[in-house]
């Protein structure tokens, strides 16, 4: 299969090859618009990122299309009516970075309660002293999450973890996940004046 690869970093280059080699891969640094007109024109697959919009006139540059695989959970940057009238098959990563996220969320979350940034700032200025760098704990602190799809779910586990209060704000609330997850499904003006800290 002839594959074109587009905003390819280095290392997804590498994997692509290693993992890939009995097709004809070809990788793109950059989104599609920065493709020369004419660039493996015969591919079968194209595998775009987030900066590349799939148009119903982009498509028409690859006739043999019969796949597009996007690397992210989001497919807003793909024409999905001009793909389905060519029989092109459309696939996306359902769960990309679920607990890399939440986890991201911790270590900010983190760096805010405990004043990390200053007291870094303020160490290589050469002062020692603790003042102006107490922080808060977490635990016995209410988080309000807005959004309780897979990443906010994790983000209530890791919160419920420290020993927080979880709220959610969500627009399909699910009993039982409320449930198994030990967090309450609430407004949203409820949720920011309850709320130490707020998740998006």
């Amino acid at each position: 299969m002839k594959i074109l690869v587009l905003e390819c970093e280095d290392w997804e280059q590498r994997a692509f090859a290693a993992r890939l080699a009995e097709h004809d891969v070809f990788c793109a640094p950059g989104p599609l618009d920065a493709l020369p007109a004419g660039v493996h024109a015969d591919a079968q697959a194209l595998c775009p990122f987030v900066r590349s919009r799939v148009t119903a006139s982009a498509l028409a540059r690859w006739p043999a299309l019969r796949l597009v695989s996007t690397r992210s959970t989001g497919f807003d940057h793909i024409d999905l009516a001009a793909c389905d009238a060519r029989g092109i098959v459309v696939c996306n990563v359902p769960d990309y970075g679920d607990r890399t996220v939440a986890e991201h969320t911790f270590a900010l979350l983190l760096a805010v309660s405990r004043r990390l940034v200053e007291a870094v700032e303020s160490t290589r200025r050469g002062a020692f002293a603790a003042e102006g760098l107490r922080g808060f704990d977490l635990a016995g602190r209410t988080m309000g999450i807005i959004g309780a799809g897979r990443i906010g779910r994790r983000v209530i586990a890791i919160a419920r973890g420290f020993g927080m209060e979880a709220l959610a704000c969500d627009p399909a609330p699910d009993a039982a996940i409320a449930r198994a997850f030990g967090f309450a499904y609430v407004g949203l003006d409820d949720l920011l004046a309850r709320a130490d800290v707020v998740s998006l």
